[in-house]
């Protein structure tokens, strides 16, 4: 996963071809009164002191953020000095900066059309068609680059990141390996390498590759959260923290710098801090599903129901496929007696995975907690003959008995009596005592669910659902 954003990477790019475009002009006036005799009358400023000065201003402009004027000033430069080749490209970077990347990429292929060797116009594609999300376009723009320059460090580096993302490990680290005989203080290749070895399970080469990006590039956020991984697969925790604690002081705008600490925190018990971190995560990138999972768990389990609940329902919300999430939404919407939710939530569940039939029994069960009697005897006969009853005899008989919906439980409970599987045995109580009560029948239901409760599966979904309605019987009594 890349975690630096495309902006950031284009301000670096911007950066770096204003330092080479100003490496060959001529030192700034500014302060300078020369002139003859020393009586203080200042030469007129030659052409390439004027074009020198154009430029600071767009840099200062850049700096200060102020990428409009920079944008413009840029402009003028390019349409003033037509045979100046950085200018195009630092324009097209600012404009992707505005995410203006109509203009940038116009900009840009009206570059590499009349010369299609500028290679910083070519990295500037790259960047502007990774971050439109054209994974192609980016690759061949790389490639491109490649193919007219195979000793390109950087270029070697990001088709190593390109092929690291597409799994095939192999090649990227062929990649990496190039970019390194080329440059072996790329720093982007260095880290590559290292997440490549830490694949393969070698710790102490990625912590190599990795001390030595932090030696070259102090500054660089991610070469510390990657080897924060690290640290913390080699269970030096302490060291692990502190290269968080550093990675979120050089980048305090990244939200996954912050999932990484809570999830750290969140393993070594330190839930209140985690939660923290989840929140700030969720307030810097509220469109990443993760970090809402994980604050859900740490509501979940302070009983916080209503929390978890709406932090399950936002990432399902935003990640669909993540089907985990369906099974604590249902666990949690029963707890709140959210009959319908929870309903919805197994039946979801149960879409995704044939592995977990108690899904079924929980969704019909839920469905008569909620008064459709109807409703729930029609899902548990559509449903009935997914379950396998020569593998699962006591699971298809809690089917059966909620489409039956009669008083007869003797097999089922005879089944029941004989499972081996502690938590299958206690989770067909709680399906039992729930049925009861369903059908108004409370002090019966009541007393399969304390069998569930004592049968002391901490940790099933059942034993959660389980303690709710031993709560709600005994507050009405």
């Amino acid at each position: 996963m890349k975690i630096r954003s495309a902006a950031s990477i284009v301000a670096s790019l911007i950066i770096v071809i204003l330092l080479g475009a100003c490496a060959g002009a001529p030192p700034s006036t500014s302060g300078n009164l020369p002139g003859a005799g020393g009586q203080g009358q200042q030469a007129p400023l030659t052409d390439a002191e004027k074009e020198r000065m154009e430029l600071d201003a767009a840099y200062r402009a850049i700096q200060s953020g102020d990428l409009a004027s920079a944008e413009g000033k840029l402009a003028a430069l390019a349409l003033a000095h037509p045979d100046n080749r950085t200018y195009p490209v630092l324009r097209a970077s600012v404009l992707l900066s505005m995410k203006r990347l109509d203009e940038a990429r116009a900009v840009l292929v009206k570059e590499l059309d009349a010369y299609p060797d500028n290679t910083d116009a070519l990295f500037a594609l790259a960047e502007l068609e990774r971050f439109a999300g054209n994974d192609k376009a980016h690759e061949a723009a790389i490639a491109a680059i490649i193919k007219k320059d195979p000793t390109n460090a950087e270029a070697q580096a990001a088709m190593g990141d390109i092929q690291y993302q597409g799994k095939n490990y192999t090649r990227a680290e062929a990649s990496y390996a190039a970019a390194l005989a080329a440059d072996p203080r790329n720093v982007s290749a260095l880290v590559g390498k290292a997440r490549v070895l830490y694949r393969r399970d070698d710790m102490h080469g990625a912590l190599d590759s990795l001390d030595t990006a932090i030696g070259i590039a102090p500054s660089e956020p991610l070469a510390y959260l990657d080897r924060s991984r690290v640290l913390y697969q080699l269970g030096r925790y302490d060291d692990c923290e502190a290269d968080m604690n550093t990675a979120i002081k050089l980048a305090p705008e990244s939200s996954w710098n912050y999932l990484e600490r809570g999830r750290l925190y969140l393993d070594t018990g330190r839930s209140q801090q985690a939660l923290a971190d989840f929140s700030t995560s969720i307030k810097l990138n509220p469109d990443y599903f993760l970090a809402y999972v994980y604050r859900a768990a740490i509501y979940e389990d302070q009983g916080n129901d209503a929390a978890a609940f709406a932090d399950y329902q936002k990432s399902t919300s935003l990640y669909p496929d993540y089907w985990y999430a369906f099974e604590s939404i249902g666990i949690v919407a029963y707890r709140l007696g959210n009959w319908m939710d929870a309903y919805q939530a197994f039946d979801k569940a149960a879409g995704y995975t044939k592995a977990h039939s108690e899904y079924y029994i929980a969704a019909a069960v839920s469905l008569l907690r909620s008064g459709d009697a109807k409703a729930a005897r029609e899902y548990a006969g559509r449903n009935l003959a997914k379950i396998n009853r020569e593998q699962n005899p006591t699971q298809w008989l809690a089917l059966r008995l909620l489409f039956d919906q009669n008083d007869t439980t003797t097999e089922l409970e005879l089944k029941i009596s004989a499972e081996k599987s502690l938590d299958l045995k206690a989770g067909m109580l709680f399906y039992l005592g729930s049925y009861w009560i369903a059908r108004g029948r409370n002090e019966l239901g009541l007393r399969y669910v304390q069998m569930s409760i004592d049968g002391q599966r901490v940790g099933t979904m059942e034993r959660r659902m389980a303690e709710a309605d031993l709560a709600r019987l005994q507050s009405s009594h």
